[in-house]
């Protein structure tokens, strides 16, 4: 085992909760699901996102990460390959405003609700991920120490983090939801423009 530090541990968990916290398209699709399914059912796509997250920060500590973002091709994959799934989902949650009465829009829940899978392409098809993970992790790996056990740990922090905060975020919307669920045509409207604003934003990252 090796020791952070008790400092060192309480900035590292701070920057996990402050990254698990600010708004993105993992969050956003958290409290979007929270609002409309509930908790329980949202919790297969919290776990997707946490499983995504794992996959990455191993591929950063094993300099896969790195690669990827020396490839020109590599980057452009995942680049476009995870823009277009977020403008996806976007479009899915907006097209009902355009395509049905008003009335019919706001008694009406969308017909597919977001799984596990939804969250592994959220987390792993986000640049912005690989970009954050490369430039966090090794910043806290000391090489005098097992590499291997320090990845495991600063990981299973992160993972951990990230679930309690978009555990949180969806009890909190558990708690609103009556209220959300009679102004749904323009929680949906924010919501995915968010998502396109989003997808735009991953397709412009150089």
């Amino acid at each position: 085992m090796f020791d952070l530090g008790g400092a060192t541990v309480l900035y590292y968990i701070a920057i996990c909760l402050v990254a698990a916290g600010t708004p993105g398209p993992g969050t956003l699709a958290v409290l979007n699901s929270a609002l409309y399914f509930g908790v329980r059912r949202t919790l297969p796509l919290m776990l997707g996102i946490v499983f995504g997250l794992g996959v990455v920060a191993v591929a950063t500590v094993t300099g896969l990460s790195e690669l990827v973002l020396h490839s020109k091709l590599a980057f452009a994959v995942i680049k476009y390959v995870g823009g277009l799934y977020i403008g996806y989902l976007g479009i899915r949650i907006l097209w009902p405003l355009f395509n049905s009465k008003q009335e019919d829009v706001k008694s009406q829940k969308p017909g597919k609700k977001m799984t596990f899978v939804t969250g592994v392409i959220l987390s792993i098809f986000n640049p912005k991920t690989l970009v954050v993970f490369t430039a966090l992790l090794p910043a806290f790996i000391h090489q005098e120490s097992s590499v291997i056990s320090q990845t495991v740990t600063l990981t299973l922090i992160l993972l951990l983090c990230t679930f309690l905060v978009h555990l949180t975020y969806s009890t909190l919307c558990g708690y609103v939801s009556d209220f959300f669920v009679r102004h749904m045509m323009w929680v949906d409207a924010i919501t995915g423009s968010m998502f396109v604003c989003f997808s735009i934003a991953v397709l412009l990252l150089s």
